[in-house]
């Protein structure tokens, strides 16, 4: 696969009716002087007048910045994707990156099983689950199915609300909570010790098997890298590993939560 994309900067455009504003590619002379950094020392500063052809985009100093200093803008907190794509660089450990996967009942069910779920039922939700998804956007005429790992949440709100109900028989319990505590990974186990440690299991689960697509392993990526590649293909290596990475990183942490939630179960025992 290959694509395409220009180094065109993501500004605001016309105010949409919702209050947000559309994205409006543009070409920034010099602003290549700039590099990237999430801990940046000045910032992109955009007249509001989206419409004015003449409209100002200045770059300002957020700090002192001493004379040979860098000038580092933050590009975005975009995941490696759009970084390679837009800038042709990955950043390592990025907090932002993440992987998607297609929400999917056939996927879920196997994830499920692999975790030592019995009998999930996924692929055929009672009426009252199936609501629920359709109010989650995973079901109905135009759902999105797209559900992320990885990345300031985690795990997507949506998947892990999605989990939590398809795992739980109780329907009078789940409808006590808000969609936003489902959504939350900060609520501890809304639904239960059990419910929470199937649903965490399932998604380490997802992540086994999303590693399990990739053709190598980090290790066989390091010495890839080691024997000399071209420029492309170095670039192509340190992005998969780096989704590798997030994949992992997320396994380690949920994997701890289930310990944590296990271990206070047996103290309360």
């Amino acid at each position: 696969m290959s694509a395409v994309s220009s180094r065109a900067f993501r500004l605001y455009g016309k105010k949409l009716p919702n209050g947000t504003h559309s994205d409006i590619p543009m070409m920034l002379p010099l602003i290549d002087m700039c590099n990237h950094s999430f801990n940046s020392n000045a910032r992109i500063l955009q007249e509001q007048d989206a419409g004015n052809p003449k409209m100002l985009i200045k770059v300002v100093a957020e700090r002192e910045i001493k004379q040979s200093d860098p000038l580092l803008l933050n590009y975005g907190c975009l995941s490696n994707d759009f970084f390679l794509l837009d800038y042709g660089f990955v950043i390592p450990s990025n907090p932002y990156d993440h992987i998607e996967l297609k929400y999917d009942g056939a996927l879920m069910d196997a994830a499920s099983m692999a975790a030592g779920v019995s009998s999930p039922n996924f692929s055929s939700p009672a009426p009252w689950q199936q609501e629920i998804l359709f109010q989650l956007n995973l079901d109905g005429e135009v759902p999105n199915l797209k559900v992320t790992i990885g990345g300031p949440e985690l795990v997507e709100g949506r998947l892990l609300a999605a989990l939590r109900v398809l795992l739980s028989n109780d329907r009078e319990m789940v409808q006590r909570y808000d969609l936003s505590v489902l959504k939350s990974l900060s609520a501890e186990g809304p639904l239960g010790v059990a419910n929470e440690v199937a649903a965490f299991r399932t998604i380490i689960a997802l992540c086994v098997i999303a590693l399990g697509h990739f053709p190598t392993k980090i290790m066989d990526d390091e010495s890839l890298l080691k024997q000399g590649v071209s420029v492309s293909t170095e670039l192509a290596i340190q992005f998969r590993m780096q989704k590798k990475s997030v994949i992992i990183d997320v396994m380690r942490d949920l994997t701890k939560r289930v310990k944590l939630l296990l271990s206070k179960e047996t103290t309360t025992a």
